[in-house]
């Protein structure tokens, strides 16, 4: 397992939050997730707790990015850095229950994406990825194709390679391309579920901004929309909408294909088609002559 940065590489910082020295009391892994085996908590003697974790250098780049949109605090950066093993970084341990699925997303959080949208709207923070026409392509091709045939190739189900050519089909669909040319981009979480979110002491957090990406804010919205949020009125434009759409759901589509099976991944197909069919109208209408 990769180990993590030396303390002496952060405590400076948590020492500096504090407002005191500090030393690390113990550490232990993190539960759940996909990276859990590269994050820890470490307690500190002052009483309180941080997150030190191995990670993408684009998380790096988006928790850097956060740091100066003006009202946002959490999650807040403490350090970050890169040595022979990779980049890594620390935050507070936020103490609380995930969001369950049948849970409102907090006002905080809606609150806390509308000022992240607002500040980098039109802007690229630096090593954060751009969602334009190649990007889109190779996420098909590298990530949710190989998941569909891989589907395919185990059960022996047509469906999934029905899935697959549509797959192929769409990674080059002009009304995709179209709209991602006309939409403002900003900052993006990228993977905006409400297991990101926290029910923390002081207010809901949204961490674990490793999937940010460079994307029209409606990406953010149809994420948690996926999943029964009610989203505050004044967000996306009908084009915005209908990408979105589309792209939750073939973005997800992998994960699906892995671990739900051929109805789940055949439900998704169909509401990205429908999202799909109709972007081309609400295109036309946004865009007469």
């Amino acid at each position: 397992m990769t180990p993590p940065p030396p303390d002496a590489a952060w405590l400076p910082a948590a020492a500096r939050w504090a407002g005191a020295p500090v030393a690390v009391t113990g550490r232990a892994p993190l539960a759940g997730g996909y990276v859990a085996a590269a994050v820890e908590r470490v307690a500190l003697d002052s009483g309180a707790a941080v997150v030190v974790k191995r990670t993408h250098p684009r998380e790096v780049a988006a928790m850097r990015a956060l740091a100066v949109v003006p009202g946002v605090d959490r999650p807040r950066l403490l350090a970050a850095g890169r040595d022979a093993h990779g980049s890594w970084l620390v935050m507070p341990f936020y103490d609380g229950p995930a969001l369950d699925d049948a849970g409102d997303v907090p006002a905080a959080v809606w609150a806390m994406l509308r000022r992240v949208h607002a500040h980098w709207r039109g802007r690229r923070p630096r090593g954060v990825p751009v969602v334009d026409a190649r990007w889109w392509r190779d996420m098909i091709a590298t990530h949710t194709l190989p998941a569909v045939r891989g589907a395919r190739d185990r059960t022996g189900d047509a469906r999934f390679a029905e899935v697959a050519d549509l797959l192929q089909a769409w990674s080059v669909d002009a009304r995709l391309r179209a709209a991602l040319a006309l939409l403002p981009h900003t900052l993006t979480h990228g993977d905006a579920h409400k297991g990101n979110v926290l029910l923390a002491d002081g207010g809901a957090v949204l961490i674990d901004w490793g999937n940010a990406r460079v994307a029209p804010a409606g990406l953010d919205h149809a994420t948690l929309a996926a999943q029964g949020a009610s989203v505050p009125a004044g967000g996306a434009g009908e084009v915005e909408r209908l990408w979105a759409q589309v792209q939750v759901h073939v973005q997800y589509l992998g994960f699906a294909a892995d671990h739900l099976g051929v109805e789940r991944v055949t439900e998704m197909v169909q509401t990205a088609a429908r999202a799909l069919d109709a972007l081309g109208p609400a295109l036309r209408e946004e865009r007469p002559g």
